[in-house]
């Protein structure tokens, strides 16, 4: 479930100044003073042009950064940044427990950085639900580009966007997928979610366009002591993969209440015409997670966690999950391999923190009950649904996303268990295990989440 909590919002110190209480964006590309107004609706920048390189927020790095390792125990966070080799750069780059220059408050425990970086020099992370803030840094100066609040002024409605990835288009288009939907039916537009709403990444803007996915709400059934009723359930845009000028963006479809899911679908974005296309995914349910497939641009992989009412019912998810290789071109998308997990009644449901290898292969994790089984981590081929224990840990929910370098061919696996990341090489069509990594053993906070900095 992505219900977690708080960010930051950066000191606009012209802006604060000038008595200005809260600003939607903070932009720090170029010098003081060239800046906007900030407004409930639109943005506050300070610079954005001429190329240079922001205002100092986060200490500098020695090195430019090839892996990011989050770590958090759903309160705090911190991040830390490792070069290609797997050695520590900055244990705790960015963290709950400093406030850095710049920074009004600090990072919470729902932090989660984008799919993909841009590319361009530049860090993103993203705060999710009731912070909604997106940050992008320069690197390695560390340097602030500039950092958005994903939705206007709320009064006390106590709506949030919940902002979920940022998917990155090019130096005057970045789009983020917006979680939850407003059920206040006069708010704004840029209040609304259910979306993808648009950022200038130069000065980190809002532009004021979004598109609407509310065309692929659905509805769903609903039981209790009198009967079922038909819910409204929601798209609910997750994370996103960019293909030339196609997003795909997995979809939850869960209701408000988190009782009910619709048929699994990912959205097919056509940035060119803004139109929308929802991809049915037969048989699955919770389609939220879209990854990139190494090598393989016009291939994203689906992966569907299943739903269960009551929560965690496992013959529920057996029945509703699975993960699907998609392929992205002129025409839109459609599905090139599907792997049920209830095609097996043997097969490990390995469908959580899923990462591709390559277009038949993926990672994916089994989650343990507590009681009779621990994590464990799987290949799993697509085509024949065939499954390889890549490891097992001792506990249970502990082991995290993973990254896999298709460069050195390395797998780091983030395992809460043993507080450490460990470090796997490929061995043919597996892995072997190298040893492992422990990640800022000051800060208390175990592994979550690897992140490739591509």
């Amino acid at each position: 479930m992505k219900r977690v909590s708080n960010f930051t919002l950066l000191a606009c110190l012209m802006l604060a100044a000038a008595g200005c209480a809260e600003s939607t964006a903070v932009g720090a590309g170029g010098s003081a003073g060239s800046g906007g107004s900030a407004g409930a609706g639109g943005s506050a920048a300070v610079g954005g042009s001429g190329g240079a390189q922001g205002s100092p927020a986060l200490d500098p790095l020695s090195a430019t950064p090839r892996y990011a390792v989050l770590s958090s125990d759903f309160s705090s966070s911190s991040i830390a940044v490792l070069d290609a080799d797997f050695v520590t750069i900055n244990e705790s780059w960015l963290s709950s427990g400093t406030t850095y220059p710049g920074l009004v408050a600090t990072l919470s425990g729902d932090v989660v950085l984008p799919n993909r970086q841009a590319g361009d020099g530049t860090l993103a992370v993203i705060d999710r639900f009731f912070t909604d803030v997106v940050t992008r840094f320069f690197v390695p100066s560390g340097n602030l580009n500039g950092q958005l609040r994903t939705q206007g002024e709320i009064g006390d409605s106590g709506f949030s966007s919940n902002p979920q990835d940022f998917i990155f288009v090019d130096s005057s288009s970045a789009w983020v997928p917006r979680y939850e939907s407003n059920l206040n039916a006069e708010a704004t537009p840029e209040n609304q979610g259910n979306d993808l709403f648009e950022v200038n990444p130069s000065d980190m803007s809002a532009t004021g366009d979004r598109i609407d996915l509310s065309a692929l709400d659905t509805t769903a059934a609903v039981g209790n002591e009198n009967g079922a009723i038909e819910v409204d359930v929601f798209a609910r845009p997750s994370r996103g993969v960019l293909v030339g000028s196609t997003i795909v963006v997995g979809l939850d479809r869960i209701s408000a209440n988190f009782d009910a899911a619709g048929p699994g679908m990912v959205a097919v974005v056509d940035l060119d015409d803004a139109s929308v296309e929802g991809l049915e995914l037969p048989g699955l349910q919770s389609c939220g997670r879209t990854v990139p497939v190494p090598g393989e641009p016009s291939k994203v992989v689906v992966a569907c966690v299943g739903f269960a009412q009551p929560f965690g019912d496992e013959p529920q998810v057996r029945a509703s999950s699975g993960i699907a290789l998609l392929g992205v071109g002129e025409n839109g998308a459609v599905i090139e391999e599907v792997w049920r997990v209830a095609d097996d009644p043997m097969s490990a449901i390995a469908v959580n923190a899923v990462i591709a290898i390559d277009a038949r292969r993926v990672l994916g994790v089994a989650s343990g009950d507590f009681a009779t089984t621990s994590d464990r981590l799987y290949v799993i081929d697509l085509e024949t649904g065939a499954q390889e224990l890549v490891l097992e840990s001792t506990g249970s929910f502990v082991i995290g996303e993973p990254a896999y370098d298709p460069q050195s061919e390395m797998l780091y696996v983030p395992d809460a268990a043993e507080n450490a990341v460990l470090e796997l090489a490929a061995d043919g069509g597996g892995f072997v295990e190298l040893g492992s990594s422990t990640i800022a053993p000051g800060v208390g906070l175990p592994p979550t989440k690897v992140y490739l900095l591509d």
